[in-house]
């Protein structure tokens, strides 16, 4: 039997409820892509998560438990998170910042993890730069790379490819891809829904008032992206047999309606 997170009539606020209770479980080798419009609370649901910076009511459990219950280092070598304001002090290297990821999740041997790490993600050039002169892009890639190094069984990552270029979006979504067939549950935000159908084994689409959990092909379809977003889409493999969701034109929003879609 693998890892599970299990939502238990989880609510996020900001003033108000952001949605509904969410009751969920996500099971180990899930990638759940997580999209939704601005201000939905993509971001205010992974908080809740590990408990930052965020109220919230219900509970999260890691294999029966509660996340809230354990102690920082326990939370550490349970869940790894890296945010959209992900920062370091600015005199550390990057193999150092890299260094505290393996340090949270327990390692012995943290420079063969940070080493580990800065190769999967072809950043080993990176290892002796420091990190306040790096650019956006490179600070994205070396905070994924502190999650590697981490390694917890669960990895929390809000929009972990917003700043990159196209090479190393492919090569954090393929080490993403690698992490969940190793069994770990991987979490992650998202705008771009393309991605989210290509590289998820679940969707967790968040509407004002709503999360919804599904496959990507049940829930990422053209009416669920007009209701949602208010763009008119198509839906098409590419010639490889890529997933592609190519937005057409803004157009008014549609009643929405999840009544045949399978939802947890």
């Amino acid at each position: 039997m693998g890892d599970e997170l299990v939502f238990d009539d989880l609510v996020a606020y900001r003033g108000q409820a952001l949605f509904t209770p969410v009751n969920a479980t996500v099971k180990a080798g899930s990638l759940v892509a997580i999209v939704g419009p601005n201000g939905v609370g993509k971001t205010s649901l992974l908080s809740a998560v590990i408990g930052r910076g965020i109220r919230y009511t219900g509970r999260v459990l890691f294999n029966g438990q509660a996340l809230d219950g354990l102690s920082t280092r326990e939370l550490a070598r349970a869940v790894s998170f890296v945010g959209q304001d992900s920062f370091a002090p600015n005199e550390l290297f990057v193999h150092d910042v890299i260094g505290v990821g393996a340090q949270a999740g327990g390692r012995q041997s943290t420079a063969h993890q940070v080493q580990d790490a800065l190769q999967r993600l072809s950043i080993t050039h990176l290892a002796k730069r420091r990190y306040a002169r790096l650019s956006g892009g490179e600070r994205q890639l070396v905070q994924v790379a502190r999650l590697l190094a981490q390694n917890s069984p669960v990895m929390l990552l809000d929009e972990p490819v917003s700043a990159l270029d196209l090479k190393h979006q492919l090569r954090v979504m393929q080490v993403l891809g690698e992490l969940t067939r190793a069994g770990r549950i991987v979490m992650v935000t998202m705008h771009d829904l393309t991605q989210a159908v290509r590289w998820a084994s679940e969707v967790a689409l968040m509407v004002p008032g709503r999360v919804v959990f599904g496959s990507p092909q049940d829930i990422l379809v053209p009416s669920h992206i007009r209701s949602v977003y208010g763009v008119s889409a198509e839906t098409f493999h590419s010639p490889s047999g890529t997933p592609v969701i190519n937005p057409l034109r803004v157009a008014c929003p549609t009643a929405l309606d999840f009544s045949s879609t399978p939802t947890q």
